[in-house]
């Protein structure tokens, strides 16, 4: 359920789906690079870096928030752009400080990768691995931008072998989108999360009608994707609705 690593094998390493398409998105920042700015070396005001850090986005068909020049003061105050050449308005950029700047915003806008990580994993490298690293966010914001074309167009994807069936009114379960399926399969609930997540529950589940139940669920869940819980609420929680 992690779209975080959805393009990862259980050994940590990346699929070959994966590794193409970060190839293939480095290849258009290429041609991109070389088309706005021929002369890698060309020193750049905060406001040229701010327009060609709109123009990466927009012509790799990112869906980002507005950059700004303000973004950039923000960003150099933060250090997660490398220090300009000069100070104040004298200050000068380049092609670097680009590559840095794209990837932390595609970073934030998707909150996979945090700003802190982006500057970890932007400072002091490589252009190489600054264009590397801008590719990854962008098959990011490409592969998110693809599930919600088609959580709207179809509402919700069926599972194979899954189809759904009417809930057992549970009393503690939050809103769900149930996706209508053909029959021959399990019974189940597909049920829509939030940032294009699922989770399919099979009708005969005792958590549809067990708070216990429901708790014990989502701290397996929780185990599985290996993120702590505050075990005295859930507790706390299971006895006040019990």
């Amino acid at each position: 359920m992690s779209r975080r690593n959805a393009h990862v094998g259980s050994n940590g390493e990346r699929s070959a789906e994966r590794v193409e398409a970060e190839r293939v998105v480095v290849d258009e920042l290429d041609a991109w690079r070389a088309r706005m700015l021929p002369d890698a070396s060309a020193p750049l005001d905060a406001d040229a870096l701010a327009r060609l850090v709109v123009s990466c986005l927009s012509t790799l068909g990112v869906d980002a928030p507005d950059f700004s020049v303000n973004t950039v003061h923000y960003y150099r105050r933060k250090d997660i752009l490398d220090a300009p050449e000069g100070r104040t308005s004298a200050a000068r950029y380049d092609l670097r400080h680009v590559w840095q700047a794209a990837g932390a915003r595609l970073a934030g806008h998707l909150g996979l990768v945090t700003l802190a990580e982006a500057r970890t994993m932007t400072r002091g490298v490589d252009e190489r691995a600054l264009v590397a690293f801008v590719a990854a966010r962008v098959v990011d914001a490409r592969a998110r931008a693809h599930l919600r074309r088609a959580s709207t167009s179809v509402h919700a994807r069926p599972l194979p072998g899954v189809f759904a069936a009417s809930p057992a009114s549970p009393t503690h379960a939050a809103a769900t989108d149930v996706a209508s399926v053909p029959r021959g399969g399990t019974p189940a609930l597909i049920i829509a999360l939030t940032g294009d997540a699922w989770c399919v529950l099979p009708a005969s589940h005792p958590a549809h009608h067990s708070l216990a139940s429901a708790v014990e669920l989502v701290r397996e869940l929780a185990s599985a994707l290996r993120v702590p819980l505050e075990s005295q609420v859930l507790a706390v929680r299971a006895g006040a609705e019990a």
